[in-house]
């Protein structure tokens, strides 16, 4: 799939190339011999979605196509926990029926959390409304605590904490209790969807994760793909010894923005401050990128897709064979000697000749009209 986008995106700059060349008779072969007058190797890599991520993503999936035909307005967005299972699934959609039809009703809340916690009895339900500094009125509606506390998704907490909150049980009981000393923010749940008002029918829009937020492991990705491209072209350049182009595909809501790419690459940011001068103190690139004076030598630029939009292509300052630029449309990163970052916007050259040629065209059409007058 990966060399498929690649193959788009070398016939869309004008570039033929031979995939894995049969005259390479030993060892590994980079994915595509690109010809013409800047020969080049191109190797292509796919940075796969954590599975944390896919499983975010398949638990999305699987909330919208259950939610698709409830007929009442809201919008939603989902919170799941790693071990979200096909029953919590079917007892949150279950829950967020229930309280959607309190939309309905003269004095309903600012927003609805259905909510499956932690250690649930999935046979009972319980109901309380809270005051909130920022959502206003929430109501959630819950399968009951085993342990007596519940979660709460999206910074919701009760303010003040010392409010008199009670709990409407599906066995008939109430009790009344502080709010802070059974819904506490940092406990953690299977399920939970949250819906403020809107005018259209209800949507999920989208889904996050019930658990604190994780580092992105990016610059670590990246690093070590490179590391595994940078083999391959020396064996490529065995056979011909010529610039190398690793092209990164990478999809999915965990992207990585400039900033990351270059860190992955040219080290992570480190903050330098100077013993005497604390005031001279500078962010740099630190020396543990993927490329540096004795590693990676052999890769010239990687040329970065996010989410199919324009790619970024930065190229190694200490590239035995530098990679050319201009062949691609994209915004282009170099490395000045002095440590700074160039950046540079490129036309590819297939636009400039259609741009020429329209204009080429325009010319003679008024030149003809010129003649008949």
């Amino acid at each position: 799939m990966s060399n498929a986008r690649a193959e788009q995106l070398l016939n869309r700059a004008g570039i033929s190339f031979e995939p894995e060349p049969k005259w390479i008779k030993e060892g590994q072969k980079p994915d595509f011999y690109c010809k013409g007058k800047k020969p080049f190797w191109c190797e292509v890599k796919t940075l796969e979605r954590p599975e944390d991520s896919e499983k975010l993503s398949r638990a999305f999936r699987d909330l919208r196509d259950r939610t698709a035909n409830i007929e009442q307005t809201g919008q939603g967005i989902a919170y799941v926990h790693d071990d979200f299972s096909e029953r919590d699934a079917k007892s949150v959609v279950q829950l967020l029926k229930r309280g959607l039809k309190r939309f309905e009703d003269g004095d309903s809340p600012d927003v609805i959390v259905a909510l499956v916690p932690r250690s649930p009895n999935r046979k009972q339900f319980v109901r309380f409304s809270v005051a909130t500094g920022r959502h206003g009125a929430v109501e959630f509606h819950s399968c009951v605590s085993l342990t007596g506390i519940y979660g709460s998704p999206d910074s919701i907490y009760a303010d003040p904490f010392e409010q008199q909150v009670t709990q409407y049980f599906s066995f008939g009981t109430e009790r009344t209790a502080l709010a802070g000393a059974f819904l506490q923010p940092n406990e953690t749940f299977l399920a939970a969807i949250v819906v403020s008002k809107h005018s259209d029918r209800f949507s999920l829009i989208t889904a996050a994760s019930a658990l604190p937020a994780k580092r992105l492991k990016n610059p670590q990705r990246i690093r070590e793909v490179l590391g595994n491209a940078n083999d391959q072209f020396k064996n490529g350049t065995k056979y011909k010894n010529i610039p190398c182009l690793l092209t990164i595909f990478h999809d999915g809501l965990d992207v990585p923005d400039e900033t990351i790419i270059k860190s992955a690459l040219y080290g992570n940011l480190k903050f330098v401050l100077p013993k005497q001068r604390p005031d001279k103190g500078k962010l740099i690139f630190d020396k543990d990128g993927g490329w540096t004076p004795e590693k990676n030598r052999t890769t010239g630029a990687v040329l970065y897709v996010r989410n199919s939009g324009q790619p970024l292509l930065v190229h190694n300052y200490w590239a035995r064979k530098p990679f050319p630029t201009g062949l691609f449309e994209c915004k282009e990163v170099s490395v000045l000697p002095d440590g700074t970052f160039q950046e540079t916007n490129f036309v590819s050259r297939p636009i400039i000749r259609s741009l020429l040629t329209r204009i080429a065209g325009l010319l003679g059409k008024l030149w003809k009209e010129d003649l008949k007058r």
